[in-house]
């Protein structure tokens, strides 16, 4: 069994709102949990996240909502798979300003 965390700076409905495109062909067997709530359920889930929600990060006025992900992938995919998983996964949640 593989295990990824990631911490992001995002609320659960922007996590919400991203997953079906940042989990591509995977999200129909993708289970999410967050803060004990479940968000997204599959019968037979490929990959597992469980998130917790952290206090916000403030600089100066600016708060920004903090949460902390962990990705649990079952035996049934290798290690390569997992990174490319992931890949996109930080690929479509990652956002700049400017």
């Amino acid at each position: 069994m593989h295990e990824v965390t990631r911490e992001m700076g995002c609320s659960i409905d922007d996590l919400v709102r991203w997953f079906p495109l940042a989990m591509s062909n995977f999200y129909a067997q993708t289970s999410l949990y967050v803060d004990g709530i479940e968000l997204l359920h599959s019968e037979s889930p490929l990959i597992e996240i469980v998130g917790i929600s952290k206090p916000p990060r403030k600089i100066a006025l600016l708060s920004i909502p903090v949460l902390s992900l962990r990705f649990i992938f079952t035996k049934n995919l290798d290690s390569t798979e997992c990174d490319r998983i992931m890949e996109r996964f930080d690929l479509y949640t990652r956002r700049g300003g400017g």
